[in-house]
């Protein structure tokens, strides 16, 4: 488990790595499969700390979005000003693996595929999203739940 500015910073030098681009938006749907793959193979959340929220258009962690948003949906360069102090992940450890693991699955997938993903509809975002309230939180019971069934079926 490690600060979420930490696994962000990580998925963001790794997807850069690897050529692959990362909005906002983008960022948080990998996020949010990287945490539903560390609970359903690693029993522990990726993110310490702060929940994903159901926003309209998928999981959010509300915070780092709000981080973000100066960014609007341009790419997100690790080496920028804002980010290039944030640390990262150790190299050798579950959670570098876990973020490889989804970039190298998920990571070439545009925004709006992620998006459908991570809508789905026996999904716990669908579960708890509401119209009316912006910030559902999603249980990472639920999602380590969904997880481990769907890794199952794989």
């Amino acid at each position: 488990m490690s600060a979420l500015r930490t696994v962000a910073k990580s998925m963001l030098q790794k997807a850069d790595e690897l050529g692959c681009a990362l909005t906002n938006l983008k960022l948080h749907k990998l996020l949010y499969l990287a945490h539903g793959l560390s609970l359903a193979k690693h029993g522990k959340p990726l993110l310490d700390g702060e929940p994903f929220a159901a926003w309209k258009y998928g999981p959010v962690v509300e915070s780092l979005y709000h981080d973000l948003k100066i960014f609007g949906s341009n790419a997100i360069k690790p080496d920028s000003q804002f980010i290039v102090n944030w640390p990262t992940v150790e190299q050798d450890s579950t959670d570098s693996a876990v973020i490889l693991s989804v970039l190298r699955q998920f990571g070439k997938m545009s925004a709006g595929t992620l998006v459908e993903i991570t809508h789905k509809s026996d999904g716990p975002w669908h579960e708890v999203y509401d119209e009316s309230a912006r910030s559902a939180l999603i249980p990472d019971e639920q999602i380590q739940a969904y997880f481990k069934k769907h890794l199952k079926a794989a």
